[in-house]
């Protein structure tokens, strides 16, 4: 063998014997890299075992909230809204043109105030003939009575001739001839006659004149209708006609008669609101009512007015009333509020908030943590609810602490740390 096959095969031998060593070395890390992982996680593993064991040992904590002695009301709350006191379309009596419109919408008006004139030229014409009519009469009764006073002295007349006549005849038969004397009579009645003639021309005269005074007045009726007035005070809320509108006569059921204006009476106002039958029993004159307005940010107790003493069969409800006084027009007819109808109340008595109640068929009952923090049920009786709380009857003490919160999450003899929460935390 020569020189350089020794080396080669010495060299050889030597890469052999580096790679046993670096393959020892490899394993020898990998073995201590695997054991410390092994401790590691058998460490935290532990640690988390021990941890766990100390968590458990920890109490619960559990919402709660104190048995309080207060008063409680319980009130129903209704939607109600503003409607005017009085109002009515304006419609006009006789049929005819707008002549004059005085007033407009949100005009403030007063009873008896003239607010249009229609133009009607045939009643102007109808007026003046009664007019003429009663002229007439009137000039036919004052002849009437001159007639009546002529015949009555020319029947005296007579009567005095036939008289004069007859005694001179008793006295001296024969001096006065007897046709005379038949004649005389005969005057003395005719003119008698005449007078009564006279004093019936006189009656129909008067009665042609009192029908003649009917036509007039009520053709003077039909001219004032042409005047449209306000029947109470208030304000215009609507305007439907202006100037030279035709308008019908309202009282006509074959035609649609436009109205002239709507008047509202707002310095009063219906409030009006449907109670349901639930409700119906407390409902009383002067029953006291609080009203409250939100657009306005106002809050005012009143009385109940009136109401419709029936349930309505659609909504089973009943339409009450309160009258509200509106001085300066702050209410406005259409506007909302709300009414607060108190139903029931009850004086310095025990209460829970409603979350701490359990109702099922057996009664009512509440979970109560006692003063070493044991959970304990409790049945209670309830009297009173409102819209938050529960009268508690019997079954509570005051100031006891009773879970309002978290039931489901609770059982009965876990030991818990209360956790005092406000109404509005237990609202939320």
């Amino acid at each position: 063998m020569s020189h350089s096959e020794r080396d080669s095969v010495t060299l050889s031998e030597s890469l052999k014997e580096n790679r046993k060593v670096i393959l020892k070395v490899l394993i020898g890390v990998t073995i201590v890299i695997g054991s410390v992982w092994l401790l590691f996680t058998l460490f935290h593993a532990g640690s988390s075992t021990e941890t766990s064991k100390s968590g458990n040992d920890q109490p619960k904590s559990a919402a709660a909230a104190k048995v309080t002695r207060e008063s409680l009301v319980k009130q129903i709350e209704i939607a109600a809204q503003f409607y005017p006191f009085q109002k009515v379309d304006l419609q006009a009596k006789v049929a005819g043109y707008v002549k004059d419109i005085n007033v407009d919408i949100g005009d403030r008006v007063t009873r008896g105030q003239v607010l249009a004139t229609l133009e009607v030229p045939e009643l102007r014409e109808e007026l003046a003939k009664a007019k003429a009519a009663i002229n007439r009469y009137r000039g036919e009764i004052a002849h009437a009575q001159s007639q009546i006073r002529r015949y009555e002295a020319i029947a005296n007349q007579a009567k005095v001739t036939h008289h004069r006549l007859f005694s001179v005849n008793q006295e001296t038969p024969n001096l006065v001839a007897q046709q005379d004397i038949d004649v005389a009579y005969a005057q003395a009645q005719s003119t008698a006659a005449q007078v009564d003639v006279q004093k019936a021309n006189l009656l129909i005269a008067q009665q042609q004149l009192l029908e003649a005074q009917a036509r007039e007045r009520r053709v003077q009726d039909l001219v004032d209708f042409a005047r449209i007035i306000s029947p109470f005070s208030g304000i215009v809320t609507k305007r439907y006609v202006d100037v030279g509108t035709m308008v019908q006569v309202g009282t006509e059921s074959t035609t649609q008669a436009l109205p002239v204006v709507e008047v509202s009476e707002v310095n009063q106002l219906r409030l009006i609101f449907p109670v349901p039958e639930s409700a119906m029993a407390l409902i009383q004159p002067d029953a006291s009512a609080t009203v409250e307005i939100p657009n306005l940010h106002k809050t005012f107790n009143t009385k109940i007015w009136r109401y419709a003493g029936k349930s309505d069969a659609k909504t089973r409800t009943m339409e009450t009333q309160i009258k509200v006084e509106n001085p300066n027009f702050e209410i406005k007819p259409g506007m909302v509020a709300t009414v607060r109808l108190t139903l029931e109340q009850s004086g310095d008595t025990l209460t829970v908030p409603l979350g701490a109640v359990l109702k099922n068929q057996s009664g009512a009952s509440v979970l109560v943590i006692t003063p070493d923090h044991h959970i304990e049920e409790r049945q209670v009786k309830l009297g009173l609810e409102t819209s938050t709380k529960y009268e508690v009857v019997s079954g509570l003490s005051e100031k006891e602490l009773v879970i309002v919160a978290g039931r489901n999450q609770l059982r009965v003899g876990d030991v818990v740390e209360p956790k005092l929460v406000t109404f509005e935390q237990i609202a939320n």
